[in-house]
């Protein structure tokens, strides 16, 4: 067995990979077991507020475990705390893409100086875990939401270019406050999960490159 331990904030990114990531990794290898850690311990702890020193914390305590399993994180880009690794010089760097690269390497630098990280593998999502659910309008119909709804979600998608990594994130309009402003009752610990099963893992893999290449490396990681 090989286990992949993934450090989330919530309940929305558990049930992701419990419901959609574990099953696509048991096609590739049905030995390869992925587990939800959730950062912080203490009982009814709901998400939010990730200062690194936590982040750090928990990453230490998972590298530690004598199963040596692959730790990796499903953490936000959008609102990021401003004490992880580089923050600060991140926004001289314009494509988000090698931004969130820069970030992702100064984490696993900064934690390699108190621990060996050959089984470390530091993932931000860009900008947010919504963003995934603009890989297609096909996922929302799940939903049973109206005509206008669809066409202002179909809007968005046609906006980004067919890359839903790349929707921005301003305080107004990022990811989840845009599904929040387009379907009044979008619940997103309810609904995530439903509408990335429906879009399937794939089409989620084939249009967001980041998320891909994550999924590409833990699968290599795995072997």
């Amino acid at each position: 067995m090989k286990r992949i331990n993934i450090v989330v904030e919530g309940q929305t990114e558990r049930k992701f990979i419990e419901k959609v990531l574990e099953p696509y990794f048991h096609t590739i290898n049905n030995e390869i077991f992925l587990f939800a850690i959730p950062i912080e311990t203490s009982i009814g702890h709901k998400g939010g507020d990730l200062k690194f020193s936590r982040y750090k914390k928990r990453v230490i305590e998972l590298l530690k475990e004598k199963d040596n399993p692959i730790v990796t994180s499903l953490i936000d880009f959008y609102r990021l705390s401003k004490d992880f690794p580089q923050y600060d010089n991140s926004p001289k760097i314009t494509d988000k893409y090698e931004r969130v690269h820069f970030l992702e390497n100064a984490i696993k630098e900064s934690i390699g100086k108190e621990i060996d990280t050959y089984r470390f593998l530091p993932y931000i999502q860009l900008h947010e875990f919504e963003g995934l659910l603009f890989s297609d309008i096909r996922g929302f119909e799940i939903m049973n939401i109206s005509k206008d709804e669809l066409k202002e979600i179909e809007k968005t998608i046609n906006e980004c270019k067919d890359k839903p990594e790349l929707i921005n994130d301003g305080k107004a309009t990022h990811p989840s406050k845009r599904l929040k402003g387009i379907i009044k009752r979008y619940d997103k610990v309810r609904y995530s999960t439903i509408i990335a099963e429906k879009i399937g893992i794939e089409t989620i893999i084939n249009k967001c490159p980041h998320f891909k290449e994550w999924i590409d490396k833990l699968v290599e990681m795995s072997k």
